[in-house]
């Protein structure tokens, strides 16, 4: 018995111990985070939902994969080098160039903690719009925001320069960044959710973005992201994480959702508001997050055509429409590049489609760029040079300055395509204007 008692107890801690690792190999994985403003989502907006109502018609199989090995990876060589390659201060950026500033500011849209760090980049000419979002307005009132924006305007007023580009996530429903101080407004979706005829739909869809247009003229605000054209493809128990493309999405029928998105930017267009069609190619299918990593799309490009391309194509030439570029992979088009700085697919939408509207990238700041293997800066170079016009950043603070020491880079060394610096010029002419007046907007050619 001596010697049994210690050959069992170590055996025993030896199986206590065997459980606790296959236990936890076991274990699910956390969930993703979730961003600040999905804990303060409205329940009204969750109890107003109908997740029944799902068509399922033109649903065809997707799947999310990681990021692929860099193209020389397979033959042993190094990754390929991130841009910038050295990371210019802030003061070193404002102090460069200011022709070269201007040049390549103009194609970014960056958002801001503080007016005044705002005000440093509009005086400098380094930037050519502004996002203002939730942070920018938590309490405060509308006539303070819009004092704010004014400031900004009238620096560029005395520049000479076109009037500045004032962007917001104003959807409705889950997505109303600015609201309050804005009046909230439920999403689309959920606004003809019950509606029978296209007669009573477009009377909402308009009287609804008339009421949101005076309340982003409030503001100042010149560009709304929205509406959303994604179809509702899948089921409300999905887990995309922050996306949440079934509660924003307007139906899955893509002629329906057509329809209203076209009678809202007309109505938008009224007001000077350029409307964003988003995320082509569309997050329907897409069932991965793309704020913290890409997702891909394996439907062929005649499934693509017949529904999830429908809105995008029959709205984005109408007078005054943007469309937004999503941080996804179209296997059938490009399968190593996301649609944002993927050459391939912007090509699509400016050559196959006859489109020469403004192109925005989505936040260049979510995990489905910044954890790839070109970064940030080097696929900010590739979007512009593919043929995107403007390229969003949520966070001045943290992306401004290696996305502009990366173009600077590039353009030291005659990197940036010049032909699509002269075309974005071009295009945002037709968009926003050097003074106040209420010009009508004029269609893209």
């Amino acid at each position: 018995m001596q010697l049994v008692w210690p050959v069992m107890f170590r055996t025993s801690i030896l199986a206590l111990f065997a459980c606790c690792f296959t236990a936890a190999l076991l274990a699910p994985e956390p969930a993703s985070a979730r961003s600040a403003h999905r804990r303060y989502h409205s329940t009204k907006y969750w109890a107003r939902s109908n997740a029944g109502k799902v068509h399922r018609r033109w649903r065809v199989a997707i799947r999310a994969i990681p990021d692929p090995p860099p193209a020389n990876a397979a033959a042993g060589g190094p990754a390929p080098a991130q841009r910038p390659l050295k990371v210019l201060t802030r003061d070193e950026i404002l102090a460069s160039d200011p022709d070269r500033l201007e040049r390549l500011g103009r194609r970014l849209i960056v958002g801001f903690q503080s007016i005044a760090e705002a005000k440093a980049l509009v005086e400098k000419r380094a930037v050519a719009g502004v996002f203002i979002t939730d942070h920018n307005v938590q309490g405060r009132k509308a006539e303070d925001i819009a004092g704010d924006i004014r400031s900004l305007q009238d620096i560029r007023k005395a520049q000479g320069l076109p009037r500045l580009i004032v962007a917001t996530d104003q959807e409705g429903g889950y997505v109303s960044r600015l609201s309050p101080p804005l009046k909230w407004q439920p999403s689309l979706g959920m606004l003809i959710e019950n509606l029978k005829n296209d007669d009573d739909r477009e009377k909402a869809v308009r009287a609804y973005a008339e009421a949101q247009a005076h309340e982003l003229e409030r503001l100042g605000v010149t560009m709304n992201f929205g509406p959303v054209v994604d179809l509702r493809s899948d089921t409300a128990s999905r887990d995309d994480g922050e996306t949440r493309i079934y509660w924003r999405a307007i139906d899955s029928d893509p002629y329906l959702v057509a329809k209203v998105a076209g009678w809202y930017c007309d109505a938008l267009t009224k007001f000077n508001i350029i409307c964003t069609l988003k995320h082509f190619p569309g997050l329907g299918r897409v069932q991965r997050d793309t704020h913290v990593a890409p997702g891909e799309i394996t439907a062929n490009e005649s499934q693509l055509e017949l529904t999830d391309w429908v809105p995008f194509r029959r709205v984005m030439n109408q007078p005054g429409v943007a469309t937004m570029i999503g941080h996804v992979r179209v296997g059938v088009i490009d399968e190593t590049t996301p649609a944002s700085y993927s050459e391939i697919a912007i090509n699509a939408v400016r050559s196959r489609w006859q489109n020469d509207g403004l192109l925005v990238t989505d936040d260049f700041g979510m995990g489905a760029v910044t954890n790839s293997r070109d970064g940030i800066g080097g696929a900010a170079l590739k979007a512009l040079n593919a043929g995107v016009d403007l390229v969003l950043l949520s966070s001045t603070e943290k992306y401004f300055d290696i996305v502009m020491s990366a173009l600077i880079e590039a353009d030291s060394k005659g990197e940036i395509d010049q032909a699509r610096q002269n075309e974005t010029r071009e295009r945002l002419k037709r968009y926003v204007f050097v003074d106040d007046q209420d010009t009508a907007l004029k269609a893209p050619n």
